[in-house]
């Protein structure tokens, strides 16, 4: 019998690319910790939007994406005016959830700065509960799997 075989592991998907503006630092120059969690949330739209899952398909399917479940990592600060990169990707795909990585680097010197960890259903706007996820969602999330940060062997 045939050995089942492990899919690759898919590339990072760079989801968010931008800079520290003067509004979004505090009195010290550092970026509020409230702008790490907006910039993951905007990844997280670009990340969705990767596998197929829009705004606008949603909302004609009356549905809203929830995170039930979200952990931050702080590695290190950014500053004033530094430039950041956010890579993402799935980490698993269930019959109602995904889970899914954000990295934050500092683009001049490739040093991870931020993690976030996420867990999403979709839910029904009317009814407000998790509905399953369709499955060709599922199956295109299943082709973006990446591994854990700090186990992936492929360079990010």
């Amino acid at each position: 019998m045939a050995r089942k075989q492990k899919p690759a592991t898919a590339r990072w998907v760079e989801t968010f690319k931008g800079a520290v503006l003067a509004s979004e630092y505090d009195a010290e120059a550092y970026m509020n910790s409230q702008m790490y969690v907006s910039r993951f949330d905007q990844a997280t739209w670009f990340l969705l939007q990767s596998v197929g899952l829009t705004p606008d398909r949603i909302k004609k399917q009356k549905l809203r994406v929830a995170i039930v479940r979200e952990n931050y990592q702080f590695l290190a600060e950014l500053r004033g005016g530094e430039l950041l990169t956010i890579k993402s990707g799935f980490f698993a795909v269930g019959g109602k959830y995904i889970r899914f990585i954000h990295q934050m680097f500092n683009s001049v010197t490739a040093r991870m700065v931020a993690t976030s960890d996420c867990t999403a259903v979709l839910a029904s706007v009317a009814s407000g509960k998790s509905v399953p996820l369709p499955g060709s969602l599922k199956k295109e999330a299943q082709t973006h799997l990446v591994s854990k940060p700090g186990r992936d062997k492929q360079p990010i």
